[in-house]
Protein backbone atom coordinates (compact mmCIF):
# COMPACT_ATOMS: atom_id res chain seq x y z
CA UNK A 1 0.00 0.00 0.00
CA UNK A 2 1.32 3.42 -0.88
CA UNK A 3 1.23 5.39 2.34
CA UNK A 4 1.45 8.75 0.52
CA UNK A 5 -1.54 8.18 -1.74
CA UNK A 6 -4.75 10.07 -1.10
CA UNK A 7 -7.68 7.95 0.09
CA UNK A 8 -10.49 7.16 -2.33
CA UNK A 9 -13.92 8.52 -1.77
CA UNK A 10 -15.28 5.07 -1.02
CA UNK A 11 -13.13 3.32 1.61
CA UNK A 12 -12.58 -0.43 1.85
CA UNK A 13 -14.36 -2.38 4.59
CA UNK A 14 -11.17 -3.00 6.56
CA UNK A 15 -10.51 0.72 7.03
CA UNK A 16 -14.08 1.57 7.97
CA UNK A 17 -14.00 -1.08 10.70
CA UNK A 18 -10.82 0.34 12.21
CA UNK A 19 -8.08 -1.64 10.49
CA UNK A 20 -5.15 -0.17 8.56
CA UNK A 21 -2.47 -2.25 6.84
CA UNK A 22 0.94 -0.60 6.77
CA UNK A 23 3.53 -2.40 4.61
CA UNK A 24 7.11 -2.54 5.89
CA UNK A 25 8.28 -3.34 2.33
CA UNK A 26 6.73 -4.10 -1.00
CA UNK A 27 5.52 -7.69 -0.64
CA UNK A 28 5.97 -10.02 -3.57
CA UNK A 29 2.75 -11.23 -5.08
CA UNK A 30 2.17 -14.94 -4.49
CA UNK A 31 1.09 -16.34 -7.84
CA UNK A 32 -0.36 -19.84 -7.67
CA UNK A 33 1.38 -20.69 -10.93
CA UNK A 34 4.76 -20.19 -9.25
CA UNK A 35 4.47 -23.49 -7.48
CA UNK A 36 4.54 -25.66 -10.57
CA UNK A 37 5.50 -24.86 -14.13
CA UNK A 38 5.34 -28.53 -15.08
CA UNK A 39 3.06 -31.02 -13.39
CA UNK A 40 4.97 -34.05 -12.16
CA UNK A 41 2.49 -36.39 -13.80
CA UNK A 42 3.14 -34.72 -17.19
CA UNK A 43 6.92 -34.74 -16.79
CA UNK A 44 7.62 -37.30 -19.56
CA UNK A 45 7.39 -35.73 -23.06
CA UNK A 46 5.69 -37.64 -25.87
CA UNK A 47 8.45 -37.66 -28.50
CA UNK A 48 11.96 -39.01 -28.32
CA UNK A 49 13.51 -35.67 -29.28
CA UNK A 50 11.69 -33.87 -26.48
CA UNK A 51 12.70 -36.53 -23.96
CA UNK A 52 16.33 -36.26 -25.06
CA UNK A 53 16.31 -32.47 -24.71
CA UNK A 54 14.63 -32.71 -21.31
CA UNK A 55 17.16 -35.29 -20.10
CA UNK A 56 20.03 -33.04 -21.18
CA UNK A 57 18.42 -30.10 -19.38
CA UNK A 58 18.26 -32.16 -16.18
CA UNK A 59 21.89 -33.23 -16.61
CA UNK A 60 23.07 -29.63 -17.03
CA UNK A 61 20.90 -28.04 -14.34
CA UNK A 62 20.59 -30.71 -11.64
CA UNK A 63 23.85 -31.48 -9.78
CA UNK A 64 22.50 -34.78 -8.47
CA UNK A 65 21.73 -36.04 -11.98
CA UNK A 66 25.13 -34.90 -13.28
CA UNK A 67 26.96 -36.63 -10.42
CA UNK A 68 25.14 -39.91 -11.00
CA UNK A 69 25.69 -39.96 -14.77
CA UNK A 70 29.34 -38.92 -14.45
CA UNK A 71 29.83 -41.61 -11.81
CA UNK A 72 28.65 -44.34 -14.17
CA UNK A 73 30.94 -43.03 -16.91
CA UNK A 74 33.89 -42.89 -14.50
CA UNK A 75 33.22 -46.38 -13.13
CA UNK A 76 33.15 -47.88 -16.62
CA UNK A 77 35.67 -45.90 -18.66
CA UNK A 78 37.87 -44.11 -16.13
CA UNK A 79 39.85 -41.01 -16.94
CA UNK A 80 42.20 -42.50 -19.54
CA UNK A 81 42.13 -45.20 -22.22
CA UNK A 82 45.40 -47.03 -22.82
CA UNK A 83 46.21 -48.76 -26.11
CA UNK A 84 48.61 -51.70 -26.33
CA UNK A 85 49.62 -54.36 -28.83
CA UNK A 86 52.12 -57.16 -29.30
CA UNK A 87 53.49 -55.20 -32.26
CA UNK A 88 55.44 -52.20 -30.93
CA UNK A 89 55.27 -50.33 -34.23
CA UNK A 90 51.49 -50.71 -34.38
CA UNK A 91 51.22 -49.71 -30.74
CA UNK A 92 53.20 -46.50 -31.27
CA UNK A 93 51.23 -45.59 -34.41
CA UNK A 94 47.91 -46.28 -32.67
CA UNK A 95 48.87 -44.17 -29.63
CA UNK A 96 49.82 -41.29 -31.94
CA UNK A 97 46.58 -41.67 -33.88
CA UNK A 98 44.55 -41.73 -30.66
CA UNK A 99 46.26 -38.54 -29.51
CA UNK A 100 45.74 -36.85 -32.90
CA UNK A 101 42.06 -37.82 -33.08
CA UNK A 102 41.52 -37.13 -29.34
CA UNK A 103 39.92 -40.54 -29.01
CA UNK A 104 39.61 -40.49 -25.20
CA UNK A 105 37.48 -37.34 -25.24
CA UNK A 106 35.47 -38.70 -28.16
CA UNK A 107 34.65 -41.88 -26.21
CA UNK A 108 33.70 -39.93 -23.08
CA UNK A 109 31.45 -37.57 -25.07
CA UNK A 110 29.76 -40.48 -26.85
CA UNK A 111 29.16 -42.36 -23.60
CA UNK A 112 27.74 -39.20 -22.04
CA UNK A 113 25.31 -38.69 -24.95
CA UNK A 114 24.40 -42.38 -24.83
CA UNK A 115 23.54 -42.34 -21.12
CA UNK A 116 21.81 -38.96 -20.99
CA UNK A 117 19.91 -38.92 -24.29
CA UNK A 118 19.71 -42.66 -24.93
CA UNK A 119 21.44 -42.26 -28.29
CA UNK A 120 24.97 -41.62 -29.50
CA UNK A 121 25.90 -40.78 -33.07
CA UNK A 122 29.51 -40.70 -34.22
CA UNK A 123 30.92 -39.61 -37.58
CA UNK A 124 34.40 -40.17 -38.98
CA UNK A 125 35.85 -38.05 -41.74
CA UNK A 126 38.54 -39.50 -44.03
CA UNK A 127 41.57 -37.62 -45.27
CA UNK A 128 41.56 -36.42 -48.88
CA UNK A 129 43.94 -39.25 -49.80
CA UNK A 130 41.54 -41.81 -48.41
CA UNK A 131 44.40 -43.51 -46.56
CA UNK A 132 43.76 -42.15 -43.09
CA UNK A 133 41.07 -40.92 -40.72
CA UNK A 134 41.16 -37.17 -40.36
CA UNK A 135 38.60 -36.64 -37.63
CA UNK A 136 36.06 -38.41 -35.40
CA UNK A 137 33.12 -36.32 -34.26
CA UNK A 138 30.44 -36.82 -31.61
CA UNK A 139 27.23 -35.60 -33.29
CA UNK A 140 24.22 -34.35 -31.35
CA UNK A 141 21.78 -37.28 -31.78
CA UNK A 142 18.77 -34.95 -31.57
CA UNK A 143 19.84 -33.36 -34.86
CA UNK A 144 20.03 -36.71 -36.68
CA UNK A 145 17.16 -38.69 -38.22
CA UNK A 146 17.94 -42.38 -38.68
CA UNK A 147 16.21 -45.13 -40.61
CA UNK A 148 16.63 -48.87 -40.13
CA UNK A 149 15.78 -51.88 -42.29
CA UNK A 150 16.23 -55.45 -41.14
CA UNK A 151 18.06 -54.17 -38.10
CA UNK A 152 20.65 -52.33 -40.20
CA UNK A 153 21.17 -48.58 -40.44
CA UNK A 154 20.31 -47.58 -44.00
CA UNK A 155 19.96 -43.81 -43.73
CA UNK A 156 21.18 -40.95 -41.55
CA UNK A 157 20.27 -37.33 -42.17
CA UNK A 158 21.45 -34.42 -40.07
CA UNK A 159 19.29 -31.32 -39.71
CA UNK A 160 20.23 -27.93 -38.36
CA UNK A 161 19.70 -28.03 -34.62
CA UNK A 162 16.39 -26.68 -33.31
CA UNK A 163 15.00 -26.59 -36.83
CA UNK A 164 13.68 -30.14 -37.02
CA UNK A 165 12.69 -31.34 -40.47
CA UNK A 166 12.02 -27.82 -41.74
CA UNK A 167 15.58 -27.29 -42.98
CA UNK A 168 17.44 -29.06 -45.76
CA UNK A 169 19.21 -32.08 -44.29
CA UNK A 170 22.76 -33.23 -44.78
CA UNK A 171 23.14 -36.85 -45.85
CA UNK A 172 25.63 -38.70 -43.66
CA UNK A 173 27.19 -41.73 -45.37
CA UNK A 174 26.16 -44.72 -43.27
CA UNK A 175 29.60 -46.31 -43.68
CA UNK A 176 31.02 -43.30 -41.80
CA UNK A 177 28.37 -43.29 -39.08
CA UNK A 178 27.94 -45.29 -35.90
CA UNK A 179 24.67 -45.22 -33.99
CA UNK A 180 24.44 -46.61 -30.45
CA UNK A 181 21.21 -47.08 -28.51
CA UNK A 182 20.86 -47.44 -24.75
CA UNK A 183 18.31 -49.72 -23.13
CA UNK A 184 16.40 -50.44 -26.33
CA UNK A 185 15.59 -53.53 -28.43
CA UNK A 186 17.22 -54.00 -31.80
CA UNK A 187 14.10 -53.08 -33.77
CA UNK A 188 13.74 -49.72 -31.98
CA UNK A 189 15.18 -46.77 -33.96
CA UNK A 190 15.97 -44.87 -30.77
CA UNK A 191 17.26 -45.65 -27.29
CA UNK A 192 16.01 -44.63 -23.87
CA UNK A 193 17.74 -42.15 -21.61
CA UNK A 194 19.21 -43.35 -18.32
CA UNK A 195 17.56 -40.28 -16.77
CA UNK A 196 14.07 -41.15 -18.08
CA UNK A 197 12.90 -43.14 -14.99
CA UNK A 198 13.78 -40.14 -12.81
CA UNK A 199 11.81 -37.53 -14.79
CA UNK A 200 8.83 -37.39 -12.44
CA UNK A 201 10.99 -37.38 -9.30
CA UNK A 202 13.12 -34.54 -10.72
CA UNK A 203 10.04 -32.45 -11.51
CA UNK A 204 8.68 -33.17 -8.03
CA UNK A 205 12.00 -31.98 -6.56
CA UNK A 206 11.73 -28.80 -8.62
CA UNK A 207 8.14 -28.32 -7.43
CA UNK A 208 9.33 -28.46 -3.83
CA UNK A 209 12.05 -25.91 -4.58
CA UNK A 210 9.65 -23.54 -6.37
CA UNK A 211 7.10 -23.79 -3.57
CA UNK A 212 9.73 -23.10 -0.93
CA UNK A 213 11.15 -20.17 -2.87
CA UNK A 214 7.72 -18.66 -3.61
CA UNK A 215 6.59 -18.84 0.01
CA UNK A 216 9.92 -17.57 1.31
CA UNK A 217 9.83 -14.66 -1.14
CA UNK A 218 6.27 -13.75 -0.12
CA UNK A 219 6.85 -13.85 3.62
CA UNK A 220 10.34 -12.37 3.60
CA UNK A 221 8.65 -8.93 3.50
CA UNK A 222 6.67 -8.57 6.73
CA UNK A 223 3.73 -6.18 7.06
CA UNK A 224 2.24 -4.40 10.07
CA UNK A 225 -1.44 -4.54 10.98
CA UNK A 226 -2.80 -1.59 12.98
CA UNK A 227 -6.06 -1.97 14.88
CA UNK A 228 -7.42 1.47 15.74
CA UNK A 229 -10.26 1.99 18.21
CA UNK A 230 -12.57 -0.37 20.07
CA UNK A 231 -13.76 -0.78 23.64
CA UNK A 232 -11.25 0.09 26.37
CA UNK A 233 -12.92 -0.37 29.75
CA UNK A 234 -15.72 2.14 29.98
CA UNK A 235 -14.39 4.10 27.00
CA UNK A 236 -15.32 3.39 23.40
CA UNK A 237 -13.18 4.81 20.61
CA UNK A 238 -14.76 4.90 17.17
CA UNK A 239 -12.13 5.98 14.62
CA UNK A 240 -13.02 8.01 11.61
CA UNK A 241 -11.11 8.24 8.38
CA UNK A 242 -9.03 11.14 9.59
CA UNK A 243 -7.93 9.23 12.72
CA UNK A 244 -6.93 6.23 10.64
CA UNK A 245 -4.79 8.37 8.38
CA UNK A 246 -3.19 10.15 11.34
CA UNK A 247 -2.28 6.83 13.01
CA UNK A 248 -0.91 5.49 9.75
CA UNK A 249 1.23 8.57 9.13
CA UNK A 250 2.43 8.55 12.75
CA UNK A 251 3.60 4.93 12.55
CA UNK A 252 5.30 5.46 9.19
CA UNK A 253 7.33 8.36 10.58
CA UNK A 254 8.53 6.40 13.63
CA UNK A 255 12.05 5.03 13.92
CA UNK A 256 11.66 1.25 13.83
CA UNK A 257 14.96 0.76 15.61
CA UNK A 258 13.68 2.44 18.77
CA UNK A 259 10.31 0.67 18.81
CA UNK A 260 6.77 2.01 18.47
CA UNK A 261 5.02 4.42 20.81
CA UNK A 262 1.27 4.56 20.12
CA UNK A 263 -1.92 5.72 21.92
CA UNK A 264 -3.87 3.25 24.03
CA UNK A 265 -6.52 2.81 21.33
CA UNK A 266 -3.96 1.56 18.76
CA UNK A 267 -2.96 -2.12 18.65
CA UNK A 268 0.03 -3.01 16.42
CA UNK A 269 0.64 -6.53 15.05
CA UNK A 270 3.57 -7.54 12.84
CA UNK A 271 3.19 -10.53 10.52
CA UNK A 272 6.37 -12.04 9.14
CA UNK A 273 8.15 -15.31 8.45
CA UNK A 274 7.35 -17.25 11.63
CA UNK A 275 5.83 -20.56 10.65
CA UNK A 276 5.24 -19.48 7.08
CA UNK A 277 8.14 -20.96 5.14
CA UNK A 278 7.43 -24.47 3.93
CA UNK A 279 9.57 -27.17 5.55
CA UNK A 280 10.26 -29.76 2.88
CA UNK A 281 13.67 -30.99 4.02
CA UNK A 282 12.52 -34.56 4.71
CA UNK A 283 10.52 -34.80 1.49
CA UNK A 284 13.40 -33.39 -0.56
CA UNK A 285 15.76 -35.98 0.95
CA UNK A 286 13.33 -38.77 0.08
CA UNK A 287 12.89 -37.50 -3.49
CA UNK A 288 16.67 -37.23 -3.96
CA UNK A 289 17.02 -40.86 -2.89
CA UNK A 290 14.39 -41.83 -5.43
CA UNK A 291 16.31 -39.97 -8.16
CA UNK A 292 19.58 -41.71 -7.34
CA UNK A 293 17.86 -45.11 -7.31
CA UNK A 294 16.12 -44.32 -10.62
CA UNK A 295 19.55 -43.57 -12.09
CA UNK A 296 20.76 -47.07 -11.29
CA UNK A 297 22.42 -46.85 -7.88
CA UNK A 298 21.02 -49.16 -5.22
CA UNK A 299 19.03 -47.78 -2.29
CA UNK A 300 21.28 -49.65 0.15
CA UNK A 301 24.21 -47.57 -1.10
CA UNK A 302 22.30 -44.34 -0.72
CA UNK A 303 20.70 -44.96 2.67
CA UNK A 304 23.08 -47.45 4.26
CA UNK A 305 20.27 -49.95 4.73
CA UNK A 306 20.44 -53.56 3.69
CA UNK A 307 23.21 -56.21 3.82
CA UNK A 308 26.90 -55.52 3.77
CA UNK A 309 28.52 -55.58 0.34
CA UNK A 310 31.03 -58.12 1.54
CA UNK A 311 28.23 -60.64 1.00
CA UNK A 312 28.04 -59.76 -2.73
CA UNK A 313 24.50 -58.44 -2.71
CA UNK A 314 22.14 -58.58 -5.68
CA UNK A 315 22.22 -54.81 -6.05
CA UNK A 316 25.98 -54.89 -6.38
CA UNK A 317 25.77 -57.50 -9.10
CA UNK A 318 23.29 -55.30 -10.93
CA UNK A 319 25.71 -52.39 -10.80
CA UNK A 320 28.49 -54.55 -12.20
CA UNK A 321 26.27 -55.65 -15.09
CA UNK A 322 25.52 -52.02 -15.94
CA UNK A 323 29.20 -51.08 -15.81
CA UNK A 324 30.01 -53.95 -18.19
CA UNK A 325 27.31 -52.75 -20.60
CA UNK A 326 28.83 -49.25 -20.68
CA UNK A 327 32.27 -50.78 -21.23
CA UNK A 328 30.91 -52.80 -24.15
CA UNK A 329 29.59 -49.62 -25.75
CA UNK A 330 32.98 -47.93 -25.30
CA UNK A 331 34.82 -50.93 -26.81
CA UNK A 332 32.41 -50.94 -29.76
CA UNK A 333 33.28 -47.30 -30.42
CA UNK A 334 37.01 -48.00 -30.20
CA UNK A 335 36.69 -50.94 -32.61
CA UNK A 336 34.71 -48.72 -35.01
CA UNK A 337 37.57 -46.21 -35.06
CA UNK A 338 40.64 -48.43 -35.06
CA UNK A 339 39.49 -51.43 -37.13
CA UNK A 340 38.99 -49.13 -40.07
CA UNK A 341 42.21 -47.24 -39.30
CA UNK A 342 44.30 -50.45 -39.16
CA UNK A 343 42.89 -51.60 -42.51
CA UNK A 344 43.80 -48.27 -44.08
CA UNK A 345 47.33 -48.51 -42.62
CA UNK A 346 47.88 -52.13 -43.71
CA UNK A 347 47.58 -53.67 -40.24
CA UNK A 348 44.38 -55.62 -40.82
CA UNK A 349 46.03 -58.90 -39.71
CA UNK A 350 47.10 -57.46 -36.35
CA UNK A 351 45.20 -56.54 -33.21
CA UNK A 352 44.98 -53.83 -30.57
CA UNK A 353 43.96 -54.08 -26.92
CA UNK A 354 42.22 -51.31 -25.00
CA UNK A 355 42.65 -50.92 -21.25
CA UNK A 356 40.31 -48.72 -19.23
CA UNK A 357 41.54 -46.97 -16.11
CA UNK A 358 38.30 -47.86 -14.41
CA UNK A 359 36.99 -49.31 -11.16
CA UNK A 360 36.19 -52.98 -10.70
CA UNK A 361 33.60 -53.30 -7.91
CA UNK A 362 34.27 -57.02 -7.64
CA UNK A 363 37.74 -56.20 -6.30
CA UNK A 364 37.78 -55.30 -2.60
CA UNK A 365 40.22 -52.40 -3.01
CA UNK A 366 38.43 -51.01 -6.06
CA UNK A 367 35.10 -51.39 -4.33
CA UNK A 368 36.31 -49.18 -1.50
CA UNK A 369 37.46 -46.67 -4.11
CA UNK A 370 33.96 -46.82 -5.61
CA UNK A 371 32.38 -46.09 -2.23
CA UNK A 372 34.72 -43.15 -1.65
CA UNK A 373 33.95 -41.88 -5.16
CA UNK A 374 30.22 -41.99 -4.41
CA UNK A 375 30.76 -40.18 -1.11
CA UNK A 376 32.90 -37.49 -2.75
CA UNK A 377 30.14 -36.92 -5.33
CA UNK A 378 27.64 -36.58 -2.44
CA UNK A 379 25.64 -39.58 -3.64
CA UNK A 380 25.90 -41.50 -0.35
CA UNK A 381 26.12 -40.34 3.25
CA UNK A 382 29.07 -40.70 5.61
CA UNK A 383 27.11 -43.25 7.65
CA UNK A 384 26.44 -45.35 4.53
CA UNK A 385 30.14 -45.24 3.65
CA UNK A 386 31.11 -46.37 7.13
CA UNK A 387 28.55 -49.19 7.23
CA UNK A 388 29.66 -50.59 3.88
CA UNK A 389 33.26 -50.56 5.11
CA UNK A 390 32.34 -52.44 8.29
CA UNK A 391 32.80 -49.37 10.49
CA UNK A 392 30.41 -48.43 13.28
CA UNK A 393 29.26 -44.79 12.74
CA UNK A 394 28.82 -44.21 16.50
CA UNK A 395 32.33 -45.45 17.30
CA UNK A 396 33.83 -43.40 14.48
CA UNK A 397 32.01 -40.27 15.69
CA UNK A 398 33.43 -40.80 19.19
CA UNK A 399 36.92 -41.36 17.78
CA UNK A 400 36.73 -38.16 15.71
CA UNK A 401 35.67 -36.22 18.79
CA UNK A 402 38.61 -37.65 20.75
CA UNK A 403 41.06 -36.81 17.98
CA UNK A 404 39.68 -33.30 17.77
CA UNK A 405 40.46 -32.72 21.45
CA UNK A 406 44.02 -34.10 21.21
CA UNK A 407 46.83 -31.89 19.96
CA UNK A 408 50.03 -33.20 18.47
CA UNK A 409 52.85 -31.41 20.34
CA UNK A 410 55.18 -32.03 17.42
CA UNK A 411 52.85 -30.22 15.04
CA UNK A 412 53.77 -26.53 15.09
CA UNK A 413 50.53 -25.58 13.34
CA UNK A 414 48.52 -26.98 16.26
CA UNK A 415 50.72 -25.74 19.11
CA UNK A 416 51.55 -22.20 17.92
CA UNK A 417 47.98 -20.77 18.20
CA UNK A 418 47.80 -21.94 21.82
CA UNK A 419 51.19 -20.39 22.62
CA UNK A 420 50.16 -17.13 20.95
CA UNK A 421 47.03 -16.95 23.09
CA UNK A 422 49.10 -17.43 26.25
CA UNK A 423 51.57 -14.73 25.18
CA UNK A 424 48.69 -12.33 24.40
CA UNK A 425 47.05 -12.98 27.74
CA UNK A 426 43.96 -14.55 26.21
CA UNK A 427 44.59 -17.93 27.83
CA UNK A 428 46.16 -18.86 31.14
CA UNK A 429 49.12 -21.22 31.41
CA UNK A 430 47.12 -23.93 33.26
CA UNK A 431 44.43 -23.85 30.56
CA UNK A 432 47.07 -24.12 27.85
CA UNK A 433 48.69 -27.07 29.60
CA UNK A 434 45.32 -28.80 29.86
CA UNK A 435 44.56 -28.21 26.16
CA UNK A 436 47.99 -29.48 25.12
CA UNK A 437 47.73 -32.50 27.40
CA UNK A 438 50.77 -31.47 29.48
CA UNK A 439 50.59 -32.49 33.17
CA UNK A 440 50.47 -29.62 35.65
CA UNK A 441 53.55 -28.94 37.80
CA UNK A 442 54.13 -27.12 41.08
CA UNK A 443 54.86 -23.79 39.40
CA UNK A 444 51.36 -23.43 38.01
CA UNK A 445 49.13 -20.80 39.53
CA UNK A 446 46.30 -22.18 41.61
CA UNK A 447 42.77 -20.93 41.12
CA UNK A 448 42.91 -18.16 43.76
CA UNK A 449 46.27 -16.92 42.55
CA UNK A 450 45.02 -16.87 38.97
CA UNK A 451 41.96 -14.84 40.01
CA UNK A 452 44.18 -12.39 41.90
CA UNK A 453 46.46 -12.13 38.87
CA UNK A 454 43.52 -11.44 36.60
CA UNK A 455 42.18 -8.75 38.95
CA UNK A 456 45.56 -7.03 38.95
CA UNK A 457 45.53 -7.00 35.15
CA UNK A 458 42.05 -5.54 35.12
CA UNK A 459 43.02 -2.86 37.62
CA UNK A 460 46.03 -1.95 35.53
CA UNK A 461 43.97 -1.76 32.38
CA UNK A 462 41.28 0.38 33.97
CA UNK A 463 43.40 3.50 33.76
CA UNK A 464 44.89 2.73 30.34
CA UNK A 465 43.75 3.40 26.77
CA UNK A 466 43.91 1.31 23.62
CA UNK A 467 46.55 3.45 21.94
CA UNK A 468 48.94 2.56 24.78
CA UNK A 469 48.64 -1.16 23.91
CA UNK A 470 50.86 -2.94 21.39
CA UNK A 471 47.90 -5.05 20.25
CA UNK A 472 46.17 -1.92 18.94
CA UNK A 473 46.76 -1.05 15.28
CA UNK A 474 46.33 2.73 14.92
CA UNK A 475 46.28 2.57 11.12
CA UNK A 476 43.15 0.39 11.00
CA UNK A 477 41.84 1.18 14.52
CA UNK A 478 41.66 -2.55 15.21
CA UNK A 479 42.58 -4.75 18.16
CA UNK A 480 44.51 -7.88 17.24
CA UNK A 481 43.42 -9.72 20.39
CA UNK A 482 39.68 -9.13 20.04
CA UNK A 483 39.81 -8.85 16.25
CA UNK A 484 37.37 -5.96 16.40
CA UNK A 485 37.45 -2.26 15.60
CA UNK A 486 38.43 0.08 18.48
CA UNK A 487 39.27 3.74 18.96
CA UNK A 488 42.51 5.19 20.28
CA UNK A 489 40.77 6.55 23.40
CA UNK A 490 38.87 3.36 24.22
CA UNK A 491 39.64 1.86 27.66
CA UNK A 492 42.20 -0.90 27.39
CA UNK A 493 41.18 -4.42 28.27
CA UNK A 494 42.96 -6.72 30.70
CA UNK A 495 45.10 -8.11 27.89
CA UNK A 496 46.97 -4.82 27.56
CA UNK A 497 50.58 -5.07 26.51
CA UNK A 498 52.12 -1.61 26.80
CA UNK A 499 54.10 -0.27 23.91
CA UNK A 500 57.82 0.16 24.30
CA UNK A 501 58.72 3.79 24.92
Amino acid sequence: MDTNAQPDTEQPDNESSGYAIVPMAAAAALDASAFSKVNASDAVPATWEERARKAWEYYVEEPLVKNCVNSWRTFAVGDEIKITSDDETLKDDAVNAAWRLNVSEFIKDMILQLLVKGDAVGFKRYAASGQDIEEVVCVNPVSVKVKYAQGELIEAKQYAEDSGSASDPIDLPVDQVIHLKWDAPGFSPRGNSLVLPAFQAIELLRDYRRAEQAIAKRWATPFRLLKVGGAFGQKMVMPDQRMLEQVRDMVNKMDMKSGLVVPFYVNVETHGTDGQVLNVEDKVKEVKEDIVVALGLSRSLVTGDGPNFATASVSMQKMMVMIREIKQAARKLLDWVFDDWMELKGHADKSLQFIFNDLDPSDAVDFKKLLIELYDRKLISRSSLQLKMDLDPDIEAANRETERKNIDLMDEKQVKPVVDMVVSGIMSVPSARKMLGIPADGNDLDTEAHIHYTEELEATAATSLCDECSHFNPDSNRCRVHNTERTFDSPACRFIDRRES
